[in-house]
């Protein structure tokens, strides 16, 4: 009897654990443990349990449950969406339909890098498109372009070479770190040259070539096998 007892206290301790107690343990839910927490405080705790990229199987059931608690995925706020971080790659291409990104914050989650599939960024490019304050790539401000990160990778060459010289350069530390499709890449090498960005490259050092990042390896190459494979001016 003494067993059975231990058995069901832990099963109620377990099915009750709350937020802070899981930010207190250190340690990081099994999907096991996931599948006997409480909802509500596993959406409490998202900011924690989403630090850190998760199994497959532990984000899909975290997302599941999500959408399940708000009744579909159109009803899930904007408080949520903001903080799934590692949960975000559970939600599926058709899911971003019924979702809205018009908030910078909530566009902010969906930017970062959580290797999302192509028809995944596709998607969630197209509700930028759709949602994001009626504003159009030559609107778009460093702030705007930090948000929206990965998810310019998704967007087409035409759309980027909207994009204001000047917030692209005081976006460049970021979107110098994307790994985007060669079209996309080039898109974004036009801009660096404008003379409201870095100008021509010939004039350019060593920190801005460092700041340009990847963008600088889709100039034309006579200008790549000068920047990186000569001397360049501190």
């Amino acid at each position: 009897m003494l067993l059975i007892g231990i058995i069901l206290l832990r099963a109620v301790l377990a099915h009750n654990i709350t937020c802070e107690e899981i930010v207190a343990s250190g340690k990081k839910l099994s999907l096991k443990e996931l599948q006997s927490t409480d909802i509500s405080q596993i959406i409490n705790c998202l900011l924690h349990i989403g630090s850190e990229e998760m199994p497959r199987d532990e984000s899909d059931f975290i997302w599941q449950s999500i959408v399940k608690n708000f009744r579909g995925v159109s009803n899930v706020p904007e408080e949520v969406l903001k903080v799934l971080h590692w949960v975000t790659p559970a939600i599926t291409a058709a899911e971003y339909a019924n979702l809205t990104l018009s908030n910078i914050e909530v566009i902010e989650n969906f930017g970062l890098d959580y290797n999302l599939s192509n028809d995944q960024l596709t998607a969630i490019a197209e509700r930028v498109r759709e949602d994001f304050a009626d504003k159009e790539p030559e609107d778009y401000t460093f702030y705007d372009l930090t948000a929206l990160r990965n998810i310019l990778c998704a967007f087409n060459r035409s759309e980027i070479e909207r994009i204001h010289p000047s917030a692209y350069k005081e976006a460049s530390q970021n979107i110098g770190k994307l790994k985007c499709k060669p079209e996309v890449m080039k898109a974004f090498a036009t801009l660096a040259v404008q003379k409201d960005a870095f100008g021509p490259p010939d004039k350019w050092n060593d920190a801005i070539v460092r700041v340009v990042g990847e963008v600088a390896k889709y100039l034309p190459k006579t200008i790549v096998d000068k920047l990186f494979y000569s001397p360049v001016k501190n």
